[in-house]
């Protein structure tokens, strides 16, 4: 009895000495490794509400699906590449092995993308900022401008014109919630530099969802934070808070980064933005909403092709997410294109995985004026393509004819 006592006693022992082991290593973990836990955990707990793997970064599967084209539009989610020309799409489905998914929407066309600046001879290809202003508003402007015109007069944004047929509203990027592309969707601003300006007009706005990076022009604004305060959003700085959130709440505001989510993989992952955006969108009266693959371009500036790669994958995981819900849920036009090209992406004749390097850079990392794809499925989505090229102004043009014609009454 006391040799078995003994023993029962020494497993005692040794489970204690364990337990405290382990607490000890536990109590000291580093912060970013107990949060991405917790993260994790959150993803998981979570996985009815984001049916796609979010967190994994990888091609996605090649997959077609049967959009309803006919029935007018309700919704409309523009997913736009930052720098994301024809042949860095061609590179990606090489590198892949198969097509990506945006690859299989059937309606295509070439987009032209210069800007005022380059009209007037005073830059060689178009910013950021001039494009999105021309997505947005159907106006070409010079670099570096928001929402104005090459006399600084507002112009409507594609947000403003939404807003005021009823519709919510979203942005979504992986840059500054307030970087160049989501400010030309909502902004006014002579200048794309000023940031904590532009973000406190976007909440002034009232775009019901914006989704991304660059905190710190919260937190060092006393402005920007009253702001938030004043228009009642709930602000929010993790995946946890992001998917805890429901249609109830009715303006937010997430930056997850203090800068850039630079990092394809860094959660909350673009696909899981982009899920829980359409949630709180989806309504009776219908919603606009911005996706960008922001860091596509900002990789490609760096001529660095597996980072840029990177981000492919992510970018085409949330077409796919977004292409699985259109499918479901007829009304939707959703529209894939890029803002410009980045780097200059030359390929060879008939290239092999390992051809796809850095050496298919050939701009020194800058834009270029190359026409860009633009691919469409779903509610009306022929008619943007029904001409081989158009003009990015065009696309602001499109948008606002099928609105009014489904929405004015």
């Amino acid at each position: 009895m006391k040799k078995i006592l003994s023993v029962l006693l020494s497993a005692i022992m040794v489970c204690s000495f364990c337990a405290c082991s382990n607490f000890q290593s536990d109590s000291t973990a580093d912060t970013a490794t107990s949060a991405q836990t917790t993260t994790a955990q959150s993803v998981k707990d979570n996985a009815d509400k984001v049916s796609t793997e979010t967190d994994v970064l990888e091609w996605v599967d090649y997959a077609e699906y049967n959009l309803d084209e006919d029935a007018p539009v309700k919704n409309i989610i523009l997913m736009i590449g930052d720098g994301m020309g024809e042949n860095i799409i061609k590179a990606s489905e090489v590198v892949k092995g198969d097509k990506l998914v945006m690859s299989g929407l059937k309606n295509k066309t070439h987009v032209t993308t210069y800007s005022q600046s380059v009209s007037d001879g005073y830059a060689e290809f178009t910013d950021s900022a001039a494009s999105a202003t021309a997505i947005s508003t159907g106006n070409k402007t010079y670099n570096g401008c928001i929402g104005v015109d090459p006399d600084g007069n507002k112009l409507e944004t594609i947000c403003e014109f939404a807003q005021s047929l009823g519709l919510k509203t979203g942005l979504v990027d992986r840059h500054y919630v307030c970087h160049a592309t989501p400010a030309g969707m909502a902004a006014h601003n002579t200048s794309r530099e000023n940031y904590p300006q532009i973000l406190r007009e976007m909440i002034n706005s009232n775009i019901n969802v914006m989704f991304g990076g660059g905190a710190k022009y919260y937190k060092n604004s006393k402005k920007v934070q009253s702001a938030v305060d004043e228009k009642g959003y709930k602000y929010i700085t993790d995946e946890k808070q992001l998917l805890e959130l429901t249609a109830d709440d009715d303006k937010v505001l997430g930056m997850f980064a203090y800068d850039n989510m630079d990092k394809a993989d860094m959660w909350p992952s673009l696909t899981t933005m982009t899920s829980k955006a359409i949630e709180m969108l989806d309504s009776d009266n219908g919603f606009f909403l911005m996706v960008e693959g922001s860091n596509i371009d900002v990789f490609e500036s760096e001529e660095d092709m597996d980072s840029t790669l990177e981000q492919m994958q992510a970018f085409d995981h949330s077409v796919d997410y977004v292409l699985k819900w259109a499918q479901e849920h007829p009304g939707t036009l959703v529209i894939v294109t890029a803002d410009h090209e980045t780097g200059g992406v030359k390929l060879p004749d008939n290239p092999k995985p390992e051809d796809i390097n850095n050496s298919c850079f050939t701009s020194d990392g800058e834009h270029t004026n190359t026409n860009v794809l633009l691919m469409a499925g779903g509610a009306q989505s022929a008619g943007i393509c029904e001409k081989e090229l158009i003009d990015n102004t065009d696309i602001a043009k499109y948008m606002r004819k099928v609105l009014n014609d489904s929405h004015k009454n």
